[in-house]
């Protein structure tokens, strides 16, 4: 299924659905009673979003901001509007290991 996304959303954008990006997913977004979203799909819709955007297009430049969040809009396989959603970078440490040489 084909959703798509709009990086960045201030409060008083207007928001275009030509402007945002495409993004392919296998995720079921919508409510298995056939009304709405499902709240915990969706959410995990955007966080795959945010983690594509970051490694993909621009996330590594918008760096800072990320930590600070951004909002996200988001729009179902049909283009209607689904909402906004903040998106915050965690860090997970990770360590790089080697053998100290004697």
């Amino acid at each position: 299924m084909k959703v798509y996304y709009i990086v960045d959303i201030w409060g008083a954008d207007t928001l275009d659905i030509e402007d945002a990006d495409e993004f392919e997913t296998k995720r079921d977004i919508h409510s298995a009673k056939g009304e709405g979203y499902d709240e915990w799909e969706v959410d995990w819709l955007v966080e795959e979003m945010s983690k594509h955007y970051f490694h993909n297009r621009d996330g590594w430049e918008i760096e800072r901001t990320w930590r600070e969040g951004i909002t996200i809009a988001v729009s179902d396989d049909d283009k209607n509007f689904i909402g906004k959603f903040e998106s915050i970078l965690e860090f997970e440490p990770t360590f790089m290991i080697s053998k100290v040489k004697e």
